[in-house]
């Protein structure tokens, strides 16, 4: 989340200065990935539809953070993308592109919302498609502008999605699907998240990345071979009110190692980190201390451990 007291930090710092400090992490990925959570416009403009209580939008340097950081691609389906209105989402869509951000989960229609976003790697193609569960308002039509709105109570919208990544599997080499769902601070993940996880692997899925919850839950994973569900990857950058029991200034960064073509992952790991104002660094060894017990009880809930060396990245395995 760019916009707000983080778009004043950046105006004042420079788009290096947010998240610089975990150049050491980011740089070991082949792709880096995120959810952006604001509109990215030189305009100030604001939705027009129902009242909404926090507004996020950043100025067009919004962007150069992503670029400065080498971030090369976004989830844009989410309950702030449309903060700016329709104008704030062309602006934000023109300017990841200017800087050569891709992007999924919003455009200009339902079809352009739907349309998944092809990275190639060398000799291997990732593909992801990016859906919301929440802000039905936001939802994009044939004719409209506007997020990829994922109502799970609906077979047909499900049955939709799980057809979409079947597709998408036939074509690329790993299909990711990324998860704006369940609600804020979420203490568990519900049986209804788990079970549309398993069916999005079922259906070729590698890679499930899940957020919106604000803090990081567990990490579903069979072992080598299997696809991976991260519930919730917690938040990356931002000015919010730390929740005394959530710790939402503990999080972590997590990396996914892909085998060839229908192998699957190959391992999955997460690095601790913390937010401050408007800035993300490596965490220290009492928040590190912290996120590791946290961790460990959140994986433990859907069947994998944690495995700690003391420093740097976390492994996680299966509990089988």
């Amino acid at each position: 989340m760019l916009g707000r007291g983080v778009d004043r930090v950046i105006a004042a710092q420079g788009p290096a200065y947010p998240l610089h400090p975990l150049a050491p992490v980011l740089t070991q990925g082949d792709l880096v990935v995120v959810n952006l959570e604001c509109a990215i416009t030189r305009r100030h403009r604001s939705y027009a539809g129902r009242p909404k209580a926090f507004l996020f939008q950043a100025g067009a340097h919004g962007a150069e953070v992503l670029g400065e950081a080498g971030i090369g691609l976004v989830s844009l389906a989410n309950n702030h993308v449309l903060d700016a209105g329709e104008e704030g989402l062309a602006d934000t869509l023109f300017l990841l592109d200017e800087w050569g951000v891709r992007h999924a989960g919003a455009g200009a229609s339902l079809a352009a919302a739907q349309a998944p976003a092809i990275v190639d790697i060398g000799r291997t193609r990732i593909g992801m498609l990016s859906c919301c569960d929440h802000q039905a308002d936001f939802a994009a039509h044939p004719g409209g502008p506007g997020m990829w709105y994922l109502d799970m109570r609906d077979d047909g919208s499900v049955g939709h999605l799980l057809g979409s990544v079947r597709r998408l599997a036939a074509q690329v080499s790993h299909v990711m699907v990324a998860l704006h769902w369940q609600p804020n601070w979420a203490p568990t993940v519900a049986a209804v998240y788990r079970a549309l996880g398993a069916s999005l692997l079922d259906a070729g899925a590698a890679v499930v990345l899940g957020h919106s919850p604000h803090h990081f839950q567990g990490v579903e994973w069979a072992g080598p071979g299997s696809g991976v569900v991260v519930y919730s990857a917690g938040d990356l950058v931002n000015d919010y009110a730390v929740d005394p029991s959530y710790r939402n200034d503990r999080q972590l960064v997590f990396q996914v190692g892909l085998g060839p073509r229908g192998r699957g992952v190959r391992w999955v790991r997460a690095h601790p980190v913390e937010l401050e104002f408007g800035r993300t660094t490596l965490a220290g060894p009492s928040a590190r201390a912290w996120i590791v017990e946290r961790f460990r009880a959140m994986c433990a809930g859907v069947g994998t451990t944690v495995q700690d060396e003391g420093e740097g990245w976390l492994d996680i395995v299966s509990g089988s």
